[in-house]
């Protein structure tokens, strides 16, 4: 049986243990202070590598790092700065290098009303204590005992005795002519209900385009246009132009050209021996331009044209868009509103007058119970105001006019794409009869009386063929701000892109690499250090016998099932491979050593014996025989 050699676990094992385990978790994960220093070094913010420098003093560190600090606070107050300027004033007016044809222009929509409010004629046949009375009240503002016992507020029977008592546009309209063609002013002009009573406007939207509901009540007592359709209504917006290429046969009209015989010529009556209340001190007109889209408030903007007199109006178109890259930015500091966000109920196309009336007839019905007749009525069984109900529509309209009041207020902005036409007014004295003129238009005028005391010529037209608009820009666009914090940040510091992925990588993918790359090393170390201990095992034990399977032998070197775990971590230490192979060469020397001792024993003693029997194997023995020499 071959000898045993015992093995003796080491009181130093599990020290060794607990030793690599955490040599390998330290190995596996790298430090903040390793990763930061290397960060300093290699970073391209400036100053950074003088604080990660080991070899600099604490001092000059020191320096580098509090340096850092003022710097880096000197460039968070400067683009704090620019983040103030961005946010607070975003926009910016500028004046659109492009300009903008006429005929890309619609001419402007012309309201035109008598400042007689009410014909003589029809207010004597009003009897006292009517609905009729009630409606004249209402129309001329007078004061005096209201009876409202017969006015139950009907839409339809205001706006029959609004048209039965004023002067109807084709009384009022004389003559027309448009781009040097004569027009009958009754298929290019259309009645409207304004806060002067009925007027007549030329060039307005289609009711189909205008409201939003086709069925609400409208101020247009009328079908736009003749029975015999000779004009073709098309869609018209600021924000997008025509929707269609506009002709000679559609409206509303686009500008013909520039000078006065490319515009709109007119022939206006007074009929001044049927006044009967005005809300003027004098004899005339009001006249007012507005975009086609728009209902015109006469009573507050409009222009004065006296009878007896020639008036030349210069037009020019007043445009205000907007750029595509302003709709991100907030309608607070922007101050416009554009089509899409539009929330009006009455009217379908955005302007801050159908916004502002809009809003008006909704407060007035909210606190009064009824509707003026000319501001918008969403249903038809409506109330009209009548006078008696005068304070308390007064009041809403008191309040909304003025500015300081925060209670009531209607807050409509602007759109940011509007038109609007600002005119210059020329006048003359009218004379007729006395010499030839040119004038078509007055030709059936032959009383030069009559003429001074009730007509008026009008011309309107434009003189430029090409006008530039507002356009709303960015003042500090995104751009603008990425590039002001961008030359600040590297004024300072020397920050670009470049720096921020560094921060990015440093923190997140380079931990991340280090330990992957750190795994696999340990990983190949243990797999190479499994195979020198299965060699040196295999050295131990070539010069050993195989043990039977009834004899629990135990070799060094070759642990039992008990301790294969021990010796397993065992072998795991650092440097257990020299020991192994040390102990293996000094063991097998010894055995081998041992043997040859043996050997040299074993024939030695048969040499001895030989020579004390004094013969040889070889000879003939004789006498007594020794067998075990033998």
């Amino acid at each position: 049986m071959a000898p045993v050699f015992p093995l003796h676990r080491l009181p130093h094992v599990a020290f060794y243990k607990e030793q690599r385990i955490k040599a390998a978790i330290s190995r596996e994960r790298v430090s903040f202070t390793e990763n930061l220093r290397e960060y300093c070094l290699n970073t391209t913010i400036h100053g950074l590598k003088y604080i990660g420098t080991v070899s600099l003093t604490l001092c000059e560190r020191a320096y580098f790092f509090l340096t850092f600090l003022v710097v880096t606070a000197c460039s968070i107050y400067f683009i704090s700065n620019v983040y103030i300027k961005w946010q607070s004033s975003p926009i910016i007016i500028g004046l659109n290098p492009i300009a903008t044809h006429i005929r890309n222009i619609p001419f402007p929509a012309v309201t035109i009303c008598n400042m007689n409010q009410l014909r003589r004629e029809a207010a004597e046949r009003i009897e006292q204590n009517t609905l009729e009375q009630t409606v004249l009240q209402s129309i001329c503002l007078l004061d005096g005992d209201f009876n409202d016992t017969q006015f139950d507020g009907k839409w339809s029977e205001v706006k029959q005795m609004l048209l039965s008592a004023t002067q109807p546009c084709s009384a009022l309209l004389k003559g027309c002519r448009y781009a040097k063609q004569p027009e009958r002013c009754s298929e290019i002009f259309q009645s409207i209900f304004t806060d002067e009573g009925l007027c007549c406007t030329f060039n307005t939207l289609d009711t189909v385009y205008m409201f939003r509901n086709a069925t609400a009540p409208s101020n247009f007592p009328t079908e736009m246009g003749s029975s015999s359709g000779r004009f073709r209504p098309i869609l018209w917006t600021p924000e997008n132009g025509y929707a269609e290429e506009p002709s000679n046969a559609s409206y509303p009209r686009f500008i013909a050209g520039p000078g006065v015989t490319m515009g709109l010529a007119m022939v206006l009556d007074a009929n001044a021996s049927d006044y009967f209340c005005s809300s003027t001190s004098s004899v005339g007109f009001k006249i007012i331009f507005h975009s086609p889209s728009e209902t015109p408030k006469i009573t507050d903007y409009a222009q004065y044209i006296p009878v007896g007199t020639e008036n030349r109006i210069i037009i020019t178109p007043k445009i205000n868009d907007a750029a595509h890259q302003i709709r991100k930015v907030a309608q607070a500091q922007r101050q416009c509103v554009f089509a899409s966000e539009a929330n009006l109920s009455y009217y379908s196309v955005y302007s801050r007058n159908n916004c502002e009336l809009e809003c008006e007839a909704k407060l007035i019905l909210e606190n009064c119970g009824c509707v003026l007749y000319y501001l918008p009525k969403l249903y038809e069984d409506t109330k009209i105001c009548s006078r008696a109900n005068a304070r308390c529509y007064e009041q809403i309209r008191s309040s909304i006019a003025f500015s300081a009041n925060t209670s009531i207020s209607c807050s409509c902005l602007p759109g940011c794409f509007e038109i609007s036409y600002v005119p210059d007014l020329t006048t003359t004295e009218l004379q007729v009869g006395r010499f030839d003129i040119r004038e078509t238009l007055l030709d059936h005028v032959k009383d030069e009386v009559y003429a001074k005391e009730n007509l008026a010529l009008v011309y309107i037209f434009v003189k430029d063929t090409y006008y530039r608009s507002f356009t709303k820009g960015e003042l500090v666009g995104f751009t603008d701000f990425l590039s002001n914090v961008g030359g600040l940040l590297g004024l300072f510091l020397g920050f670009s892109i470049i720096s921020l992925i560094e921060v990015i990588y440093f923190v997140t993918l380079r931990p991340y690499c280090a330990k992957r790359k750190q795994q696999r090393i340990n990983q190949k170390e243990h797999n190479v250090e499994a195979n020198h201990l299965t060699a040196a095992r295999n050295e131990l034990l070539w010069f050993g016998s195989k043990p039977s399977n009834t004899t629990a032998i135990q070799f060094l070197g070759r642990p039992t099932d008990a301790d294969r775990y021990d010796a397993h971590d065992y072998h795991l230490q650092a440097g257990r491979n020299a020991m192994v192979k040390e102990f293996a060469t000094k063991l097998k020397h010894l055995a081998h050593s041992r043997l040859q001792q043996a050997n040299g024993w074993v024939r030695n003693t048969f040499r001895s014996r030989r020579t004390q029997l004094g013969h040889g194997f070889d000879q003939e023995r004789t006498g007594t025989s020794y067998p075990f020499y033998d």
